[in-house]
């Protein structure tokens, strides 16, 4: 079950808006576990407020997405 958030997400540097890249500004990659362990922050975010909208089976989804996410950090990306 999702949890409240324990603090506001921030997006680190090298995950600045579409707008950015889409104005041409350069974007340093993202590994895939930096990649995983902000979808598991974010997915952990939403499935909050799914819940709260009472919108039970997207918050699962949301739940099993970031049950993924927390694998491949776990795992160390080494099952990508």
């Amino acid at each position: 079950m999702s949890k409240p958030p324990r603090r506001s997400l921030t997006v680190p540097p090298s995950q600045e808006p579409l707008a950015a890249q889409d104005a041409g500004l350069p974007r340093a990659p993202m590994s895939p576990v930096e990649t995983a362990r902000y979808v598991a922050e974010f997915s952990a975010e939403l499935a909050f407020l799914a819940r709260q909208a009472k919108l039970d089976l997207l918050a699962y989804l949301l739940d099993m997405a970031r049950l993924e996410a927390i694998r491949v950090v776990q795992s160390g990306g080494k099952d990508v």
